[in-house]
């Protein structure tokens, strides 16, 4: 795949993600819908590595990414 259609495939995808947010925010806490996504992603993560969809460097830059965003630093492009 392209990265140009990746990224676009990528947003699409973040913004189904964050349209489920808001329903998930009424029915519970901040600290445990965080807890949930952290699940998913580790899980995502894992079954990618498992199905050689994505590599341990790209799990990690994944893992980075979402570190440089959390704590409002320039995140690299997508990986």
């Amino acid at each position: 795949m392209k990265p140009a259609e990746y990224q676009r495939q990528v947003k699409k995808c973040a913004t189904e993600i964050a349209a489920s947010l808001p329903d998930l925010a009424n029915r519970h806490t901040t600290m445990i819908v965080i807890a949930a996504l952290t699940e998913q992603v580790s899980g995502a993560l894992a079954m990618g590595r498992a199905e050689k969809a994505c590599s341990d460097a790209r799990a990690k830059a994944i893992i980075e990414r979402m570190r440089a965003i959390a704590f409002g630093e320039s995140p690299s492009d997508f990986v």
